[in-house]
């Protein structure tokens, strides 16, 4: 299956900044440990990316036409992507056949050809939900983003120094970015089985622009070095329904095969979104094998 990396979360934090309980020491954007400069440039995030009183995304419909390098290979293809918070996405395949899930559960996966329906429960489809559950966290992730106000925001501080895994190519196009971090556990990695993963914490490295949005994040689980991070540039950004948000996005992979490991130069996925409906009246019924 070709996921669709629309990378930038379902579960969505009331609008307050507060501090919610946690082992970490407190940074929070209301927490005396955040410095004024952090808070200052959050502040500026959050109103470059929409108007301040809109409601948080909770269904879109998109099409994008999608870039896939895999080595020397390279696919081209066009998606059509639906999803609704906070467990339901559906997606076409470059075989045009569909797949999808309308719920947590094994035997709420599924993929339709025109012959059939196949529910995607059992070991022998672990790799066919993953493939979903990817195109799910990267919805997360762009829903997150949508609308950082929203976040349950952990810590939020200003780092000394970009990200060191940057590679030198990444470091220098991104050199003239200035870097946020913040922490919520509103935001998912490419791991499969999402609802049945321990709950977790997410750090999150923003490159802003100088209108303050986000040029590229990185995705990473705190505590968890072993785990891959994600990192997705954004460009193209549009506005639409009170949201800006980028139709274009590029997904960079570690490269663990390079000593010490770096994101690749190359975008492993290239998307270009060509049409958004960012206000779709779906239903989790919506999300069920076409009858």
């Amino acid at each position: 299956m070709l996921p669709l990396c629309l990378a930038l979360s379902i579960a969505l934090a009331p609008p307050a900044l507060a501090l919610r309980p946690q082992a970490a020491p407190e940074s929070g954007a209301g927490s005396p440990h955040a410095s004024a400069e952090a808070r200052a440039t959050w502040e500026r995030l959050c109103a470059a990316s929409g108007d301040a009183s809109r409601e948080p995304l909770s269904a879109f419909q998109f099409r994008a036409d999608v870039l896939t390098r895999s080595g020397v290979q390279t696919n081209e293809a066009h998606i059509d992507l639906g999803y609704l918070a906070p467990d339901c996405i559906r997606f076409v395949l470059p075989s045009r056949n569909e797949t999808g899930r309308f719920g947590p559960a094994p035997e709420q996966y599924w993929m339709q050809t025109q012959a059939s329906v196949v529910v995607l429960a059992g070991r022998e489809y672990k790799e066919d939900r993953k493939a979903v559950d990817d195109m799910l966290a990267l919805a997360r992730n762009y829903v997150a983003l949508s609308h950082p106000a929203r976040l349950n925001l952990l810590a939020l501080e200003l780092p000394p120094a970009p990200p060191a895994d940057l590679g030198a190519a990444l470091s220098g196009r991104f050199k003239k970015l200035r870097w946020l971090v913040i922490e919520s556990p509103d935001f998912a990695l490419l791991k499969g089985e999402l609802a049945r993963e321990t709950p977790a914490v997410y750090r999150v490295e923003l490159g802003l622009r100088e209108d303050h949005l986000p040029a590229v994040a990185i995705v990473r689980e705190r505590g968890k070095p072993q785990a891959d991070p994600l990192l997705v540039e954004f460009s193209d950004y549009n506005e639409q329904d009170g949201f800006k948000l980028p139709f274009q996005v590029r997904v960079h992979a570690l490269d663990r095969a390079h000593a010490p490991a770096t994101f690749a130069e190359a975008a492993s996925q290239e998307v270009y979104v060509t049409a958004a409906a960012l206000r779709p009246k779906l239903t989790v019924a919506d999300f069920q094998p076409r009858k």
